[in-house]
């Protein structure tokens, strides 16, 4: 982030008092309990939200090379994305065309010349053009029909790479950035290596994940013991579009403030920059790497959460490599050892019925930014 845009940011903080919120949403939001556990909600917002719109899978360093993949489940659509020869990018549906089976899983990074369906070995090169039906014979000549892979738009731009999981028509990166790409092209997210990933399912609905991150009201109480003395009460909060963009901080920025002259405060060695992509991912400025969260809804009340870490550049040795994973160890031991057990807690309580809704306040004008965007997209399509 330039330091222009840094200092100001720190100039908001200027006169707050650290121990008691400073930013506020224009009016509270109460948001009915089935927006949680509605399976007619949760089928309309992957609909909505997760099908007939980009979506955001992954960073350009864990498909870089030639032959490297990702895989994706977008709206229950089964994505495949390939790095091609060229330094191009193909998205397809992860479904061979014989009888739909599976064709890959995970990730690669790099090398992969062709895609061969486990069930049959029918075979793909990597653009998803048919080249092999192995044993057949004559037997498919008569289907009269193309059976490469299905082909779906695939943008990358700032080392973020977005597929639109029901369409082929281009799209544009910053368009589905709302602005925000003014500050996520100065990390240099192109240049970032995938570290680790860890992946874990959660009984809990997909926005609770989001949620978790939104506000920091609830870190005096719940990690009162773990990070709470050592972070402030608010967080600094920028919409765009439907995404909120907050950062966290370090009670250690206000020194400065008194201390510094402006030309040298700096935000990022006391902050934690979170980039909402709504719906299906959150991106992490930490320190000096990068966090990556990606959701999959299973259903209403299920989520797959996988977690990932990047690093500026690839670990030297085995310290180095150690030096990552506990990073990815800290930050698991708090949301999945602390938050993400009380939001399953919530969950439950709320499939009761007998909470009608819950509260968002004012103090938590993230939270309410992203749940009424999202209200407000299901009404229009609703409308629509």
């Amino acid at each position: 982030m330039r330091r222009e845009r840094q200092i100001e940011l720190l100039e908001r903080l200027v006169g707050v008092d650290p121990d008691l919120p400073w930013s506020y949403a224009p009016a509270s939001l109460r948001n009915p309990a089935a927006a949680y556990t509605d399976p007619r909600r949760f089928a309309e917002e992957m609909r909505v939200l997760f099908r007939e719109r980009p979506q955001f899978v992954g960073l350009t360093g864990e498909c870089a090379q030639p032959g490297a993949y990702l895989t994706a489940t977008l709206g229950n659509v089964p994505i495949i994305v390939v790095r091609q020869a060229d330094g191009s990018l193909r998205a397809m549906v992860n479904a061979c065309r014989h009888r739909g089976a599976t064709l890959l899983e995970g990730s690669g990074k790099g090398g992969m010349r062709r895609i061969v369906c486990p069930y049959h070995g029918w075979t793909y090169d990597t653009d998803g053009k048919l080249v092999q039906q192995p044993a057949t014979g004559h037997g498919f000549d008569d289907v009269g029909m193309s059976c490469d892979l299905h082909r779906r738009a695939v943008a990358e731009k700032h080392g973020l790479i977005f597929v639109h999981p029901s369409s082929a028509e281009p799209f544009d990166v910053d368009a589905q950035l709302y602005g925000a790409q003014d500050e996520l092209a100065d990390y240099g997210l192109a240049d970032y290596v995938h570290v680790e990933t860890r992946v874990n399912q959660w009984n809990m609905n997909w926005k609770m994940v989001l949620d978790t991150f939104t506000e920091a009201y609830h870190i005096r109480w719940l990690h009162k013991n773990t990070i709470a003395p050592h972070f402030l009460c608010d967080l600094i909060f920028d919409a765009y579009g439907p995404n909120p963009r907050t950062i966290g901080l370090r009670k250690s920025v206000i020194d400065q403030l008194r201390d510094k002259p402006k030309s040298e405060w700096t935000l990022l060695p006391y902050s934690t920059t979170q980039y909402f992509l709504v719906p299906g991912a959150l991106l992490v400025y930490q320190l000096d790497h990068i966090e990556l969260w990606r959701l999959t809804p299973l259903d209403v009340g299920r989520v797959r959460v996988a977690t990932s870490i990047f690093a500026p550049e690839p670990p030297k040795d085995e310290k180095a490599q150690r030096y990552w994973t506990r990073n990815l160890d800290i930050l698991l031991q708090v949301t999945e050892g602390e938050d993400f057990p009380q939001m399953e807690r919530i969950q439950k309580n709320l499939e009761s019925g007998a909470l009608p809704e819950i509260v968002y306040g004012r103090i938590e004008p993230a939270l309410v930014h992203m749940h009424r965007s999202i209200n407000e997209a299901l009404a229009a399509a609703s409308a629509a």
